[in-house]
């Protein structure tokens, strides 16, 4: 009964781990983050592209589906959330994207499952997919509860 009627101060999950590990997470995100900063750009719309390959040419394919986009404004937010940006870059930053995302075209408000980034053109066979739109709809509802919560 003592055991279980004890107070135990929370620990926050990032808490529970070393001071190594919690560096080694940290480094990893930032470096994560990184591509996805220098990789975001002008270029590409603002927009993900869906790979980079070490040993090709050219190393990015200009290429993004509804799950990469996704995955970029959770990085966006991400990179706020762990520190490595300031809100106003965020909130610059998820502005474009989001601005992008509204000149795609669209099938009865579907995004395609590809597009080429430097034109915003979808690629052919145009078609929709379930599994990328419902990525992306879980994305955007993480990311309104982000703009909510600022």
């Amino acid at each position: 009964m003592y055991y279980i009627g004890k107070l135990e101060k929370e620990k926050k999950a990032i808490e529970k781990i070393s001071k190594k590990q919690q560096e080694y997470v940290l480094e990893i995100g930032r470096r994560t983050w990184q591509f996805f900063k220098d990789s975001i750009n002008e270029k590409g719309n603002f927009l993900p592209p869906d790979n980079y390959q070490e040993d090709r040419n050219p190393k990015i394919v200009y290429r993004t589906s509804p799950t990469n986009i996704g995955l970029g404004l959770l990085a966006v937010v991400s990179s706020y959330d762990l520190g490595y940006e300031k809100l106003s870059d965020t909130l610059s930053l998820l502005q474009k994207m989001l601005e992008s995302i509204s000149k795609l075209s669209k099938w009865n408000g579907h995004l395609y499952n590809w597009y080429n980034i430097e034109n915003l053109s979808p690629l052919v066979p145009k078609y929709v997919s379930t599994v990328d739109s419902g990525n992306f709809v879980g994305y955007l509802y993480v990311l309104k509860q982000f703009l909510e919560n600022i």
